[in-house]
C-alpha cells in the first residue's frame, strides 16, 4: 500500500475511534456504536480503493481501456459495499441512522480532504526551502 493511503486509513481509524469515544461519553453507548459502524463503513471503501489501485499498478496493465474498466469497476464495487454496508447498519443491526450517517460522512469528510490537505502541505514545505 502506498504512503498516502497508509495515511489516509490512519486519519480514518484516528476519527472513528475519538469520534466514537466523544459520542459514547456525550450522548449515549448506542450512538457511539452507530458512529463507529458508520465510519467503518468509509475506511472499509477505502481499503477496497486502495487494493484496487495497488492492482491496477502493475506493469502489464498499461491498456487505456483495460485501466478504464478497472477504475469503473472499483467505483461500482465501492458503491454497492456502501449500499450494502449501510443497509446492514440500519436493517439488520438496528442502528442510530443519524450517528451512522455522521460517522459515514466524518470518514468519508476525511477520504475528500486528506489528500488536498497533503497538497497543502507539500506546497508549504517546498516554499520554506
Amino acid at each position: 500500500m502506498r504512503t498516502e493511503h497508509v495515511r489516509q486509513v490512519w486519519v480514518q481509524g484516528a476519527i472513528t475511534t475519538i469520534g466514537g469515544i466523544l459520542a459514547y461519553w456525550l450522548v449515549t453507548p448506542p450512538a457511539a456504536k452507530s458512529f463507529v459502524y458508520g465510519s467503518s463503513i468509509a475506511l472499509v471503501s477505502t481499503l477496497l480503493l486502495a487494493w484496487r489501485m495497488g492492482q491496477g499498478a502493475k506493469p502489464e496493465d498499461r491498456d487505456a481501456s483495460r485501466v478504464l474498466r478497472q477504475a469503473y469497476r472499483a467505483a461500482i464495487e465501492r458503491f454497492v459495499w456502501v449500499i450494502f454496508l449501510l443497509a446492514v447498519g440500519f436493517r439488520l443491526l438496528k442502528l442510530a441512522p443519524l450517528w451512522m450517517l455522521a460517522g459515514f460522512v466524518a470518514g468519508q469528510a476525511a477520504w475528500l480532504l486528506l489528500p488536498v490537505w497533503m497538497k497543502f502541505e507539500n506546497v508549504i514545505c517546498q516554499q520554506k526551502r
